[in-house]
Order: structure tokens, then sequence, then C-alpha cells
């Protein structure tokens, strides 16, 4: 679990509106494009949710056909609420960028609204770290718009950055993955899908 000796704030400002959000929240917005995404995987392999707040019904989904998940999140209300919702999920309450992702590698990899919360910087960290945790072969799906842009969050109230679709297949390109195909979900947020070199 995560512990830290300082005050800082490794949620990047959901753990301050952890119930709020939980409260409000649907999750409903961006799971058919998670379902879909996950019906070329097999009952048994497994998937890494990185960001996985307090899940959602693509979680449900992923359970009900069989795949093994396992999800990180640096908020420790969302992962309590996890925990409550899907007892069966193994969860650590970590921080993308500090996280050793169980020590494993991955046949499927999603991160869902938490790379664009990132500073340039831990974007290009984190993005290494999972492509790292993928299996020769595997998938990779994470939400970021595709142009360059900067907004601030209408829930925590702190800046988020996408660094635009070139900048993420060249980082990603790096480490063995193509960009496969792109979507977008109902609520118009954008999905990078990208495959590592291999068979699956």
């Amino acid at each position: 679990m995560l512990s830290s000796g300082n005050n800082e704030d490794l949620s990047n400002g959901w753990e301050a509106i952890a119930n709020d959000f939980i409260s409000i929240a649907t999750w409903n917005i961006g799971s058919t494009t998670v379902e879909n995404w996950s019906n070329s995987f097999r009952p048994g392999q497994t998937i890494l949710d990185v960001g996985c707040g307090f899940g959602g019904s693509y979680t449900q989904c992923l359970i009900d056909n069989g795949i093994k998940i396992y999800g990180i999140d640096a908020s420790q209300t969302l992962i309590q609420e996890y925990q409550k919702r899907f007892p069966g999920v193994l969860v650590e309450c970590e921080a993308a960028e500090n996280s050793l992702y169980f020590g494993r590698e991955f046949d499927g990899i999603i991160s869902v609204g938490l790379i664009f919360v990132l500073s340039h910087e831990d974007q290009i960290l984190v993005l290494q770290k999972i492509a790292i945790a993928l299996k020769e072969g595997g998938r990779l799906l994470f939400s970021s718009p595709y142009q360059i842009c900067d907004w601030d969050d209408l829930l925590t109230c702190k800046k988020s950055v996408s660094l635009g679709r070139e900048m993420y297949v060249n980082i990603l390109q790096k480490h063995g993955l193509s960009l496969i195909s792109e979507y977008t979900d109902e609520g118009e947020n954008h999905y990078y899908d990208f495959q590592k070199s291999g068979a699956l």
C-alpha cells in the first residue's frame, strides 16, 4: 500500500474530492469502448487498470468474461470503494509513476482518465513503465485528446495536459508498441489502442 512521509498529493487532487466523485459519478461513459476493446481477450488472461479509481461497469464486464484484473490508483478512498465493489480484484494504492505494477507482465493494460492529469515528464515515465509491463502481443488502451492542449479539470481544478497523438506514438514506438486503432466514446473522449510487437 502507498505510504508517504510527506504531504505530497500523489493522486493529483483526486483524494480530496474522492467522496464527492463517488457520489456523483456514473462511470458509464466509455464503458462500451473498453468492453469492445476487451473482446479480443480470452478467459484467464490478465489486464492491469492503471488509475482504476473505484472501478466501473466495464470492470464487472471484464470479471464476467473471466479476465483476471489488477488495479492501481493513488487515491486511498477510491481504492477502498473499489475493494467494496469488486472484492475479488487485486488492487494497490500506488501512484502510477511510482508503482512496480505488481512486478509482473500483463496481456492488456488500460488507463482511462489518468495519463493527461500527469505532468509532461510523468506521462512519459508512466507510458514507458506500462510498455515494459506489457507482454509481447499485448494491448494497451488509454485515453487522452489527440491534439496538444491543456485545460483545468472541472472536479480537481488542476491542470490537465495532452501531449498529442504524435508524441504518444513516438514514445510508445520506442518500446515496440504500434498504434493499431483509435476510438471516440459517447462523451467525445479519445482513446488510443496500441499493440506490442509479438503474438498474443
